[in-house]
């Protein structure tokens, strides 16, 4: 399993993977075990990926998973990332205030079925910590409440800290932030 930044051939088959993951493409028992809610297109991966990142796994040719990495001044922002940052000053991890801290979005992230449960995600979240941790002293995820496979994955799988939940077109979302420079 080779872990590395994507390259523009590489962006065709994110889509698909993204694609194929969303909750409308899935059961409710396959939605139990995760879904992802993003709609990126081949430019705004992009976009990100030259921002600050997109990392992948490739399994030789397959896309074994991805992760984006998106720095909080980048725009357009979704409206879930506008309300995620407004909480910012009113969000305490290691002991700071988030607006007080270099931040970056974590996220999105998927990994295809055949690959789940082989430490994947783990080895991937090693990769972007060492990418970020340079410029970005903090990682933030917002996961939709309603993926509660997610939520585990990254809490206790990755052992983020899961920090104050909010609301964004009444719908909650749970925030849970890392420290780059923990090598955990």
């Amino acid at each position: 399993m080779e872990i590395r930044q994507a390259v523009a051939a590489d962006y065709p088959k994110i889509v698909a993977l993204q694609m194929a993951n969303r909750p409308e493409q899935l059961s409710a028992a396959e939605q139990q075990q995760g879904f992802i809610v993003s709609q990126l297109d081949e430019t705004q991966l992009d976009a990100i990926n030259r921002a600050l990142g997109v990392m992948v796994a490739m399994d030789g040719e397959q896309l074994a998973g991805f992760l984006c990495m998106v720095p909080t001044s980048m725009q357009p922002r979704h409206p879930v990332v506008e309300a995620m940052l407004a909480t910012f000053p009113n969000q305490q991890f290691n002991g700071k205030p988030l607006d007080q801290q270099r931040v970056f979005v974590y996220g999105p992230v998927c990994i295809g079925r055949e690959w789940r449960g082989q430490g994947l995600l783990q080895k991937m979240f090693a990769a972007i910590k060492s990418h970020a941790r340079t410029d970005y002293d903090v990682g933030a995820a917002f996961i939709d409440k309603r993926n509660p496979h997610s939520f585990a994955a990254h809490v206790k799988g990755l052992k983020m800290t899961a920090l104050h939940p909010f609301e964004c077109n009444s719908q909650t979302y749970e925030l849970v932030v890392f420290a780059t420079a923990d090598n955990t």
